[in-house]
């Protein structure tokens, strides 16, 4: 896809470089050679910058692990760090979503009967929201938060703004999307990073940013 859109902005570009009488133009030449570097500047500030957008801390003892709705990845991973013991409860966010049903936690080793369903989310901000609804409702103090390793970045902004103010300890553990922690294709830290901006933004108040 990225390959594709460069070389249809590289080619419309390099059109221009010529005009009616077939004659170059000097000035349309460096504006178009100008174009093209602030192109793969930007390209290569992205495959630079992919790593901005992970978020993975050492894990450590809590109340509960937090698995947000989203990639296969995540449940293995909440799963994994609950078989370590890291905590008691699974909490899954909009447990409705294929990849996070109490069916696929129970596959993965966790009983039950310490499974917690969310099902109202419909974004990483609700995500947060609704969970913290329901770890005040158990009154848990700590929690473990895990999503991908690309959604850590925006997941840790809304947990954090929902969770102002309160006591929450929150610690964030990154799933890999592919391979290992920070794998990250160029194609998805476009995506990402256009979420991320509108969530720093705020935009979120207003229009519902879905994962």
């Amino acid at each position: 896809m990225v390959k594709f859109i460069v070389g249809t902005v590289y080619l419309s570009l390099m059109s221009q470089l010529h005009k009616k009488d077939g004659r170059h133009s000097m000035k349309s030449k460096k504006n178009v050679l100008m174009l093209i570097i602030l192109i793969i500047c930007i390209f290569a500030m992205l495959y630079i910058s992919r790593g901005y957008l992970v978020v993975d801390e050492a894990p450590k003892q809590a109340d509960v692990i937090i698995v947000l709705s989203g990639d296969e990845g995540r449940l293995a991973k909440g799963a994994q760090l609950y078989n370590e013991g890291y905590a008691d409860y699974v909490l899954l966010t909009k447990a409705n979503e294929e990849f996070i049903t109490k069916e696929e936690a129970i596959n993965f080793g966790i009983p039950e009967s310490q499974i917690i369903l969310e099902e109202e989310a419909t974004s990483t901000y609700t995500n947060a929201t609704y969970a913290k609804l329901l770890l005040e409702e158990h009154q848990f103090n700590s929690s473990i938060v895990v999503s991908s390793d690309y959604h850590m970045r925006r997941t840790k902004l809304s947990f954090e703004r929902v969770f102002k103010g309160s006591d929450m300890e929150l610690t964030y553990v990154a799933a890999p999307l592919h391979g290992e922690v920070g794998e990250i294709s160029i194609q998805t830290a476009i995506k990402e990073y256009i979420k991320l901006v509108g969530y720093t933004l705020g935009m979120y108040r207003f229009i519902d940013l879905e994962d």
